[in-house]
């Protein structure tokens, strides 16, 4: 089982917070579905990987068809399916498909979302992903060595605030539409006592259509989907991590936070120095991490003002549709583990006829040949050369910063030597239309039975960035029915 964690800090020094009611407070009971329909999930095509169906069974008593143990509340105990995705449909009160829960790591499952009250280690709260802890056993033989097998820990303990890092604990919700609202409704009852809930969450752009920022708010609905934003005194509050709301009036913003209590973060693995969660650079800049900046009052926070690191390298944030191509290397001969970022595509990139290695009606045979890019690849890398140790782990070449030296094309040899070799994938960069958001919510005497957080992207033309090589902000900006599955 689950070892050892850090209590979340108690304390935090501002000048800007609010004073908030502590007589009675709300517990976050459960998710309120009413508005989110179960879709047909996606999955890879390979015999030996097997979709499990049960996965996206509203929560109930489910049984596995394996093995015949019963489950409570939407896990699987086996979790049989080596790799699924599903989401659910969110929509609005006119019936519009607005946005999804997503999900797709194997020890994730439906409905994506889960409360988690009083963590079985720290006693913490939290808004997160549903499913179990990938880490809750671990298996020694006689001399110390790690023989733990699939069977040894899944289904054995559900999520937890506290699990460890990168254990997909982040709940995945995505907007389809541009200035339209996606909202996720929570149920509350009175529990004698403030509580705390950290949101662990990633937000997608599949607008298709570039974002300046977004903005979340807490609030409530009527019985016709009108939304209106809690007052002041209404027991919603966004908080930092030591759950003291901010103030109704006066904004506080995250470049005076510590990371972890306010961010909307792009992936480390794109942007940012090593630090104690990563050990590697990230790819496009290995000293800087790519951020929104984000303004927080009690009852709204507002996203705006990416960092240059990213308007700079590819403009405002990039919806799931008009995505980067990259090289990958697969380290661990498991593709659907996270690969290792080695080179990127300098211009438009066909995942699919890269892949397939079919022309395609925006990829002719010189792109097919490319790996699906129609421009020469370059690496931000000392080079494309990975060499093997001895006990089967890679020498990967560090990133070099630009200050330093600009992206080296791949050489026709390099090319040649990739195609060869099937570790080598060419794809897109998916996590350019995700941000990682740190959040902390604080539920009072909420007066009614459940409350709504609200989240709206918006693009402001005024104020975006032009792409280098681009003519306008305004490019990637178009109009897309919502997807019928989800793009994982």
């Amino acid at each position: 089982m689950k070892t050892s964690k850090k209590l979340i800090s108690t304390a935090i020094a501002l000048g800007a917070l609010a004073t908030f009611s502590v007589a009675e407070a709300g517990l976050i009971t459960g998710w309120d579905q009413s508005n989110v329909v179960p879709r047909t999930p996606t999955y890879l095509t390979d015999p030996g990987f097997v979709f499990d169906q049960y996965n996206y069974v509203t929560p109930g008593y489910l049984t596995d068809p394996n093995t015949g143990a019963v489950s409570i509340g939407g896990f699987m105990p086996s979790g049989w399916a080596k790799y699924a995705g599903g989401s659910g449909g969110i929509y609005n009160q006119a019936g519009t498909l607005v946005g999804a829960m997503t999900w797709k790591e194997r020890d994730t499952q439906g409905p994506g979302l889960s409360i988690v009250n009083g963590d079985d280690i720290t006693q913490d709260n939290c808004i997160m992903s549903a499913g179990w802890n990938p880490d809750s056993t671990v298996v020694l033989d006689a001399s110390g060595n790690d023989i733990t097998e699939m069977n040894d820990w899944w289904g054995i303990d559900k999520k937890q605030c506290s699990d460890p890092f990168q254990s997909s604990k982040r709940f995945k919700v995505v907007s389809y539409k541009l200035d339209t609202p996606v909202d996720l409704t929570f149920n509350v009852q009175d529990n004698g006592a403030n509580t705390v809930y950290r949101l662990l969450m990633k937000y997608g752009n599949q607008t298709g259509s570039r974002v300046t920022g977004f903005k979340m708010q807490i609030g409530f609905l009527d019985a016709n989907g009108n939304f209106t934003e809690a007052g002041a005194n209404d027991g919603l509050a966004f908080a930092p991590r030591s759950g003291v709301p901010y103030n109704y009036t006066v904004p506080v913003t995250s470049d005076i936070l510590k990371q972890g209590e306010l961010d909307a973060l792009i992936a480390h693995g794109l942007f940012g120095a090593p630090d104690k969660h990563h050990t590697a650079s990230g790819y496009f800049n290995p000293y800087v991490r790519a951020t929104f900046l984000m303004t927080a009052n009690q009852t709204h926070i507002v996203a705006s003002n990416m960092s240059a690191v990213h308007k700079d390298l590819v403009g405002e944030w990039l919806p799931s549709n008009h995505l980067k191509g990259a090289l990958y290397f697969d380290s661990d001969n498991i593709v659907y583990t996270d690969n290792i970022l080695m080179a990127n595509c300098t211009g438009n990139f066909d995942e699919a006829a890269g892949q397939t290695k079919v022309v395609s009606a925006t990829c002719n045979q010189a792109c097919v040949d490319n790996l699906g890019c129609d421009a020469p690849w370059v690496t931000y890398r000392q080079s494309v050369n990975i060499t093997a140790n001895a006990d089967g782990t890679w020498n990967i070449p560090a990133v070099v910063g630009t200050d330093i030296r600009k992206p080296v094309a791949l050489t026709t040899t390099e090319l040649a030597a990739i195609k060869a070799n099937p570790a080598w994938l060419p794809a897109e960069i998916d996590d350019f239309a995700n941000v990682n958001i740190n959040a902390f919510l604080n539920i009072g005497a909420v007066a009614r039975s459940n409350f709504t957080l609200r989240l709206t992207p918006t693009f402001d033309a005024t104020a975006a960035a032009t792409e280098p090589g681009t003519a306008s902000p305004t490019d990637f900006v178009v109009t897309i029915t919502a997807p019928n599955t989800v793009v994982l």
